[in-house]
């Protein structure tokens, strides 16, 4: 098969929903973009697809005019599920993650929760863990759910609206669901219980198409094959795309609104349910220990409005010597602190100035991280991306309190566009050797940085 001569990535994040052009040598090329949908319900808060698929019919024929669009890959967050009727369409609307269930089902779910051992993952807050999205769809809408024919993620519905072929993939699936035994790689025994096995669409590798564009999103005059592949979780693209740069022992920080850790050599049974610690499951089904940390929200809620360029080193000994601590949580959204959701409060003399809001909010981050970090045994090369990668302060405190460890950042604008084309670039599921800038960063030496650190963990735990 002849290398693509572009590519078009499809990433519907829960913000924005935008469209990433590559050439066959994985080159940034193009961008279009529009914010994400969301309606308040009812029946639940819920993601409205209509939009992101107008978007596609426009915006995929005006850019293969550029370059000729061989393969689409659909790429979004996994915390969403379609169910589709025999005629293909919703028999429910697609639950938003931020959707709050009642306290009976959750209540009720909590009863027939999966073991952490089978299932490596929590009962995260809100509506981000699929199976327990499933069990409030069951539950308070019985009729309806007896007309699912088919259940598939929101990455592979993408695909399924743009060429009409529904599947399934392991990285999307295996996402913090509580839908995969993961030490067995099968469906979890509450989906197998509950029947929810059978509902889902066959299973295919990440890279294998799927089927065509169908004519509406082609146009007039369309140059390219327009082959759409199954598609992939948002974070596990970003993580691919260093796999393809030939790391391998290392730890990789996504971050952005989440701060998600993947970590390759950390064995399964070394996690610990306590501290938001999971496992993801890569593309080629290896299983990928993770932390996770709301650590973009925090930060905003901490910096109250003040840029991350206005944090300084001054700042940080200001606030070291005056003792003002940050102890989490700022929101009900785990993270590596056990029992601390929604707990958040400054200790000490209040920051007084933007410049110490944005200080505060990256010594915090970098606290919670370091945690996040030692949660998942974290030993090796840490590589950070996205828009903390770009946050200096931040980034020379962490290199601080990780002192046996070298930290890099990454020149990706985008990892997660990046790594998934790498799927277009990988039709016999072989990883393309693709190279990538990191940069060394100093650490930050601060002579109180390593007390403070200890009175801070005295205090989460007084």
């Amino acid at each position: 098969m002849h290398s693509p001569r572009g590519i078009a990535v499809i990433d519907a994040g829960a913000t924005n929903t935008k469209i990433a052009v590559f050439s066959h040598h994985g080159v940034p090329l193009a961008e279009r973009k529009i914010a994400s949908r969301h309606v308040e319900g009812p029946p639940y808060r819920h993601i409205d697809p209509e939009p992101l698929v107008d978007f596609c019919r426009h915006a995929l024929p005006d850019l293969d005019r550029l370059v000729p669009l061989d393969v689409i890959v659909p790429c979004a967050h996994g915390a969403a599920l379609a169910c589709l009727a025999a005629d293909g369409s919703l028999v429910l609307p697609v639950m938003d993650y931020t959707a709050e269930p009642p306290a009976r089902i959750v209540a009720e779910y909590r009863k027939m929760e999966p073991s952490f051992s089978e299932v490596y993952c929590t009962l995260l807050p809100m509506a981000l863990t699929h199976a327990l999205q499933l069990f409030w769809q069951e539950r308070a809408f019985a009729q309806d759910f007896t007309r699912i024919e088919t259940i598939i993620t929101w990455i592979q519905y993408v695909g399924f609206r743009l060429c009409g072929r529904a599947v399934s993939e392991i990285s999307s699936l295996s996402c913090q669901s509580q839908l995969i035994d993961v030490p067995n790689n099968r469906f979890s025994s509450l989906a197998r219980g509950r029947g929810w096995n059978r509902l889902f669409a066959p299973m295919t590798e990440a890279w294998q198409t799927i089927g065509r564009l169908l004519p509406e999103f082609r146009g007039d005059g369309f140059r390219g094959e327009g082959r759409v592949l199954a598609g992939v979780h948002d974070s596990n693209a970003n993580y691919l795309r260093y796999l393809a740069a030939g790391l391998n022992r290392f730890t990789l920080l996504s971050s952005g609104t989440w701060i998600i850790g993947f970590d390759n050599s950390t064995p399964l049974s070394s996690l610990a349910k306590e501290r938001d610690t999971a496992s993801n499951t890569d593309v080629f089904g290896r299983h990928v220990a993770s932390c996770r940390f709301y650590g973009g929200r925090e930060f905003q809620i901490l910096a109250k409005g003040a840029l991350a360029g206005a944090a300084s080193l001054e700042a940080v000994s200001r606030l070291i010597d005056r003792g003002t601590f940050a102890l989490p949580s700022f929101t009900d959204s785990g993270g590596p602190v056990p029992n601390s959701g929604g707990k958040g409060r400054i200790i000490g003399t209040p920051p007084a100035s933007p410049e110490e809001n944005s200080t505060l909010a990256a010594l915090y981050c970098a606290l919670m991280v370091s945690e996040s970090l030692d949660a998942i045994g974290s030993k090796h090369d840490v590589v950070i991306d996205g828009p903390f990668s770009e946050n200096d302060i931040f980034l020379r405190l962490l290199a601080a309190l990780r002192a046996q460890q070298r930290l890099f950042t990454s020149d990706l604008r985008d990892g997660t566009t990046d790594g998934a084309a790498c799927l277009a670039l990988m039709p016999d599921g072989k990883l393309p050797q693709i190279e990538l800038a990191l940069r060394a960063v100093e650490p930050a030496h601060f002579a109180g940085l390593f007390a403070y650190r200890e009175n801070w963990r005295q205090l989460l735990s007084g």
